[in-house]
């Protein structure tokens, strides 16, 4: 690794190492990141074997950097995060009202829990649009509610519950997380996070311990490999992050398919001496929730199958919007954009009100962009007549 380390700064002289990821014994690269003085970061690929540079790219054109960034930011930023959570709420007020309007009073097992295919026109898109949605409903709702914890302001918060008790601690180090004005500054004692997935939530949040008294120019990376093979942490996959500066700490950090086997080290730069071993069973009762949930909304928890579930998932979501729209077209009021015309003395069910409204203090930005809508309907549409008319008011 010592080599491989050489061959990457040799090939980078102006660069400083700030990771390294351990590859997979069946012929996997090393992966190295680097910061260049410009700035810029740098992914560099490295063979185990002779310790060649393969290549480098810029980290933000890896592939998986590109899909991650598009599911949690649209490619926006901050701005792109908000959005996405906005509609992963609004996704969960629809999820629990539609069950609502949906559960059957006193209907039978057709039209129910099986689709009446039989049936033509608009029933019959009623049934291929409710039917699955009911199936889909727990898992799509698992899907929204283990998301959420990285969102950005609302996993903010959730975080912040660990002042509250030990039960919702996530990890033994946790403290309150900085605010959204302050999470420009890098967080947990200076290590970026800039990959999420490879920081277990629950640790995410934490305090990093600083290295006090270091003193020289203290250890070096076969040192800190040294005590992960003592620690049984040489694994593939295994992430080591470098310190930044004299007082941070090396970090170790394994995140395997399965969280109950998490794990993360602090390593003091000076001695070699492990100041912190985070496992999951250190974590409280929510940062195990949110772990194993994390794991099973990005499919790596239960394997394969867990992976074919969600792609089914995925597939009658995708069925479920499709119905909705044509069942939407079939009624729409011809020339305009609103919903289609309320029956004589329509009132909305107190019981959608009032789910509606648990689920706008629950998620703060649902609620902040539902009184926007209202807003905007009252203050803007309702006053414009054009308006109006193609928003079917």
């Amino acid at each position: 690794m010592a080599a491989q380390q050489t061959s990457v700064e040799s090939a980078f002289p102006a660069a400083r190492v700030t990771s390294v990821v351990l590859p997979e014994p069946s012929g996997g690269s090393t992966e190295w990141a680097l910061r260049i003085p410009s700035g810029e970061e740098r992914a560099v690929f490295t063979t185990p074997c002779d310790a060649r540079v393969l290549g480098s790219l810029q980290s933000d054109f890896c592939l998986m950097t590109i899909v991650s960034t598009i599911y949690g930011q649209l490619m926006l930023g901050r701005v792109g995060d908000t959005l996405v959570e906005v509609a992963a709420c609004w996704a969960f007020v629809l999820l629990i009202t539609g069950v609502y309007l949906w559960w059957p009073r006193q209907a039978g097992l057709l039209g129910t829990l099986v689709p009446r295919l039989s049936l033509k026109g608009r029933p019959l898109w009623r049934d291929l649009h409710a039917v699955p949605a009911f199936w889909n409903a727990i898992f799509v709702g698992f899907l929204i509610l283990s998301g959420l914890p990285w969102a950005g302001f609302w996993g903010e918060q959730l975080a912040k519950l660990g002042t509250v008790s030990h039960m919702t601690t996530p990890s033994p180090n946790f403290s309150a997380p900085p605010s959204l004005a302050a999470l420009g500054a890098e967080p947990a004692g200076g290590h970026a996070h800039h990959d999420d997935t490879t920081i277990p939530w629950a640790v995410r949040h934490a305090t990093v311990p600083y290295a006090s008294g270091t003193a020289g120019n203290g250890i070096k990376l076969p040192r800190v490999m040294q005590v992960a093979r003592q620690q049984d942490l040489m694994k593939p996959g295994l992430k080591i992050d470098f310190p930044l500066d004299q007082t941070q700490l090396w970090r170790l950090s394994w995140v395997p398919d399965r969280a109950q086997e998490q794990r993360t080290l602090y390593v003091h730069p000076r001695d070699g001496q492990v100041m912190q071993d985070l496992s999951f069973d250190k974590y409280s009762a929510l940062g195990k929730a949110v772990e194993f949930g994390v794991m099973t909304h990005v499919g790596r928890q239960f394997g394969l199958i867990n992976q074919l579930i969600c792609v089914l998932v995925c597939l009658l979501t995708v069925l479920i919007a499709v119905t909705g729209l044509v069942m939407w077209w079939q009624r729409r009021p011809r020339g305009k954009l609103g919903a289609p015309e309320l029956p004589p003395a329509f009132r909305i069910p107190a019981t959608v009100t009032a789910i509606t409204l648990i689920c706008a203090v629950i998620f703060p930005l649902l609620g902040a962009s539902l009184l926007i809508v209202l807003l905007l309907d009252y203050l803007v549409i309702a006053r414009i007549q054009r308006l109006r008319y193609a928003f079917g008011n």
